[in-house]
Parts: C-alpha cells; sequence; structure tokens
C-alpha cells in the first residue's frame, strides 16, 4: 500500500553515469532517456518541469505525484531506462545513487531550471540540444 505524503514539493535531481562514463554521448542513448522520462511523466509518477542530458549525466527538474517520493521516481527512471537500454548498452550505466536539491521557493525553482538550461553552454556543449528548452521538447514540459 502506497504511503500518502502531506505535501508535495519539486526537486532539481542529478544522476551520474557509472565511472563518468559519456554514455549519453550516443543521440540514440539520450533520446531513449527522455522517452523514458516522458513515459513516466505521462503515467503520472511525477512531473516532468525541465531536464540536460549531459554526455555523463542527467539533469532534472520533477515534483513527484502525491504517491511518491524521490528515490521512488530515480528509481524508475534509472531502472526503466537501463531495461529498455539493455540491449544497445549491456554492462553498467548508472553510478550508484544521486543528489537531489528540494526547491525552496519560486526564486530557487527558477534558478534550478536556468541552472539546468545553460549546463551544456557551461561545459562548451552548445550543440549537445538534448535540454528542456530546446524547440522540439518544450511543449512536453509540466510548467
Amino acid at each position: 500500500m502506497a504511503t500518502l505524503r502531506q505535501t508535495v514539493s519539486t526537486y532539481a535531481i542529478t544522476i551520474s553515469t557509472y565511472q563518468s562514463h559519456s554514455h549519453f554521448q550516443l543521440p540514440a542513448n539520450a533520446e531513449l532517456f527522455i522517452a523514458t522520462l516522458f513515459r513516466y511523466r505521462d503515467a503520472g509518477k511525477f512531473k516532468l518541469h525541465g531536464f540536460a542530458i549531459m554526455p555523463d549525466r542527467v539533469h532534472i527538474l520533477i515534483t513527484p505525484s502525491v504517491d511518491q517520493n524521490t528515490s521512488r521516481c530515480v528509481q524508475l527512471i534509472k531502472g526503466g531506462y537501463s531495461f529498455a537500454a539493455r540491449e544497445q548498452s549491456p554492462g553498467e550505466i548508472w553510478h550508484s545513487g544521486h543528489y537531489e536539491h528540494r526547491i525552496r521557493d519560486n526564486a530557487d525553482h527558477q534558478a534550478q531550471l536556468a541552472y539546468i538550461a545553460n549546463n551544456p553552454t557551461r561545459k562548451n556543449l552548445q550543440s549537445f540540444l538534448y535540454i528542456h528548452t530546446a524547440a522540439s521538447y518544450r511543449e512536453h514540459m509540466d510548467l
């Protein structure tokens, strides 16, 4: 039986790849990861506010549904992606654990969205367009 949370919070989450491998440098891997995010978002597991897929990590901004917590959402995302990618990417994909930051207020929310959107540019990956601000993904965001 799922435990209902009393409050709904938004979180900025970073998940790294195993041994910082550039797993998402391959477009097929990045696109499959985004499809996994959208699948769990569409299933009502969380609201997806933003994301950036970097070669060796992902940044996401989500609000778990009332019957989910961040650990469960990360488990779904990592496990769902690993299952979907197992034929094209055998072996370890993810570093154990994740980093999460609970969003405190609207200013923090906007700062985290900006951080996520600007992360590829800060890492000199301007052509790496697997971010929520790319035209092909904007319409899929829960704002």
